[in-house]
């Protein structure tokens, strides 16, 4: 039997606010820690509260590290969303032959139509947030939503796709 897996994982970068973010967080952690050895009342657990105001900062602050894994099935079509490196969430699973439209960043006109489609109800943005040079958007129902995902697949993904989708060749966008 020919079974098809295909899997890929993009590390989503940073934007400037989300740094910034991270940075006010563990600054807040700190003055928070060194706040307790001012109190008298909790002054004898400064050391510990301090301690445990960094980690917590540190702790919250890693929520930025966001990874996005991409896995094709068969003809499944799997994107999960993995935060710092310790807690996995699916965000969409499709059957790929039920997919309505799947548009290259390249085919400028169709991609960019698509962005302004006021009939889709919920987008997912699962790119690595450094540009459009190799973005894919599927448009597709999820849930009884139209839905539109952009992602950036490798060759192997988008060959396994296009491998399932069965639409007419007008509605493939390479």
């Amino acid at each position: 039997m020919n079974d098809v897996f295909h899997e890929q994982l993009i590390v989503r970068r940073k934007t400037s606010s989300e740094k910034a973010k991270q940075v006010l967080i563990i600054i807040g952690g700190v003055l928070v820690g060194f706040i307790t050895f001012f109190i008298p009342i909790i002054n004898t657990l400064g050391p510990v509260l301090l301690v445990l105001a960094i980690w917590g900062a540190i702790y919250l602050s890693r929520n930025y590290n966001i990874e996005y894994e991409y896995a094709v099935t068969n003809h499944y079509l799997d994107i999960d969303k993995i935060v710092a490196q310790r807690k996995r969430s699916r965000i969409v699973s499709l059957d790929i032959r039920k997919i309505d439209y799947f548009i290259s960043s390249k085919d400028s006109s169709m991609f960019n139509a698509q962005k302004n489609d006021k009939s889709i109800v919920q987008s997912f943005d699962c790119t690595s947030n450094s540009g459009e040079e190799n973005v894919y958007a599927i448009v597709a129902n999820v849930e009884g939503k139209k839905t539109r995902i952009l992602f950036e697949p490798n060759e192997e993904i988008v060959q396994a796709i296009n491998k399932f989708f069965q639409k007419k060749s007008y509605q493939i966008y390479r």
